[in-house]
């Protein structure tokens, strides 16, 4: 979400004095006080969800890995090569698969605790791409080679959790922006206080 002006500018302001060693004994003036936001208000000028909003998604995506565990387990890739000539690849990606679940999972509930962090989204949503991927080439393996009611669900349930997904996607998108944007703030608020700064007259030590 954006910070606010008043309160970047007071931290700007205080670091970048000590930043050139205290070259200048003038102090900076006195910033203006925080626009007292609530988190729901900065979250709406943000065009972000609310972080209680981004959990709701994140818990729906870790509904449909804790389905997706069990169905997983239910495939037998190996018995597809054994007795019906399925091309051994899927027994590796089954396998996978499988890491790729924990992965995910642990992922997942990590931003979940920090739902603000661009790394961490960016690593959840990049782990449940993989996860698809892989569990999207399963599905048509399945529809070959496995009962059709397991290969159903399967489709099924890889459709359910891209809808998810593609909220993850826009929401990262939007917190993108928004930390490309502070970036940009304090850059200007910076150059403001250089600027400001320079203009203060040193004061020169007394010789004795």
């Amino acid at each position: 979400m954006l910070v606010n002006r008043g309160w970047l500018l007071a931290v700007v302001c205080a670091v970048i004095p000590a930043a050139w060693g205290q070259q200048s004994q003038v102090k900076p003036p006195a910033p203006n006080p925080p626009n007292p936001l609530s988190a729901q208000q900065a979250a709406a000028e943000a065009g972000l969800e609310a972080p209680w909003d981004v959990r709701q998604i994140l818990t729906t995506l870790l509904k449909d890995q804790d389905q997706l565990q069990p169905l997983l387990a239910s495939l037998d890739p190996q018995q597809w090569y054994d007795k019906k000539g399925a091309p051994s690849t899927y027994i590796l990606q089954w396998q996978t698969a499988q890491r790729q679940l924990n992965d995910v999972k642990y992922s997942v509930g990590l931003l979940q605790q920090k739902t603000e962090s661009l790394s961490q989204a960016l690593d959840a949503y990049f782990r449940l791409e993989a996860l698809e991927t892989t569990t999207r080439s399963l599905s048509e393996g399945a529809q070959k080679y496995a009962d059709r009611a397991s290969a159903d669900r399967l489709a099924t349930l890889v459709a359910h959790d891209f809808n998810s997904r593609e909220r993850l996607r826009d929401y990262i998108r939007d917190l993108a922006a928004s930390t490309e944007q502070n970036f940009k703030i304090a850059d200007e608020e910076a150059q403001r206080c250089r600027a400001d700064l320079n203009k203060q007259p040193t004061r020169k030590s007394r010789r004795y």
